[in-house]
């Protein structure tokens, strides 16, 4: 069996494959509105009316708030800015995937934690398999779009990291209640990003196409996509989990393709190879015996 079990890279793959798809929702929703908007009704709707009937999470306030503004503002606010200011769904899968190494080096300063041999093979073959799906989209995206997502990614490595020091915490409870943070930040950014007039005149223009793009992000991107996601990361290493991460550009191509026109070559298909093949070299389990030790330590300093 891999190194995590049989049920947990199920997740992992299903959050993947929900979140691929989730860049062209978001892609299409804000064609029609503003992304902050888009970002504060995702959230205004994942807090209510879930909050009347889950209890608060038992962590402190201040861990509460700082998760909402890494996880739910910074990371995505970034991202939906990146997307609207030209970067393709490809390329952004791509870039948002560098928060395997952002994950990597906050799990060794923060925990500690050293990586395998095989673990780094494994992720150095992965993203070799990214680069080469980038050199097939690079020239649809823009430098500020590729800065603002490449920026996403960082905070996602860090809530990764963050999300590890949660054990014990009813995750559903975490994700409604983080979810009050966000909208009074993502309202104060449209002022002053956006303009005064874009957020109202974006709630003015909401209609079918954006409130199925809505329900979207928060049923399945959020409530089960963001659950399922810090679950994981809370119950192994960021390291392990965050490498499945890797799968979402490789899902993102074929959905380009499937809803957008976007072209799927041979190239494109020996890239998205080479990606699954860095994922299975690093989650293939070790022979000998000092794997568990690892484990044990990393849980030992986390």
């Amino acid at each position: 069996m891999f190194s995590l079990p049989f049920k947990d890279i199920v997740i992992a793959v299903s959050v993947a494959l929900c979140w691929a798809f989730n860049l062209v929702v978001i892609k299409l929703a804000i064609q029609g509105i503003s992304p902050l908007t888009f970002g504060f009704l995702r959230f205004v709707f994942v807090a209510f009316p879930l909050i009347f009937f889950v209890a608060r999470p038992k962590i402190p306030v201040g861990k509460l708030i700082l998760i909402g503004l890494i996880l739910g503002v910074a990371k995505f606010a970034l991202m939906f800015k990146g997307l609207e200011k030209g970067i393709s769904i490809g390329m952004c899968a791509l870039t948002l995937q560098t928060q395997v190494i952002f994950t990597a080096i906050f799990s060794y300063f923060i925990f500690g934690y050293h990586l395998s041999k095989r673990e780094i093979c494994g992720i150095f073959l992965a993203l070799c398999g990214v680069a080469m799906l980038g050199v097939q989209t690079e020239s649809a995206s823009t430098f500020i779009g590729f800065l603002l997502v490449l920026s996403s990614a960082l905070c996602w490595g860090l809530s990764n990291n963050i999300s590890r020091t949660l054990k014990g915490v009813n995750i559903l409870q975490l994700t409604v209640w983080m979810s009050l943070v966000p909208p009074i930040p993502y309202f104060l950014l449209s002022q002053a990003w956006e303009g005064p007039d874009v957020f109202f005149e974006s709630l003015h223009m909401f209609g079918l196409k954006e409130l199925a793009a809505t329900a979207y992000i928060v049923i399945v991107a959020t409530l089960f996509g963001l659950t399922g996601w810090t679950w994981l990361m809370r119950q192994h290493n960021p390291a392990k989990v965050s490498i499945y991460g890797l799968l979402i550009p490789v899902f993102s191509v074929f959905f380009g393709w499937l809803c957008l026109g976007e072209v799927l070559d041979h190239l494109t298909l020996l890239a998205c190879g080479v990606v699954f093949l860095g994922l299975v070299i690093n989650q293939w389990p070790k022979k000998v015996s000092a794997s568990p030790m690892d484990d044990q330590l990393f849980r030992k300093v986390a």
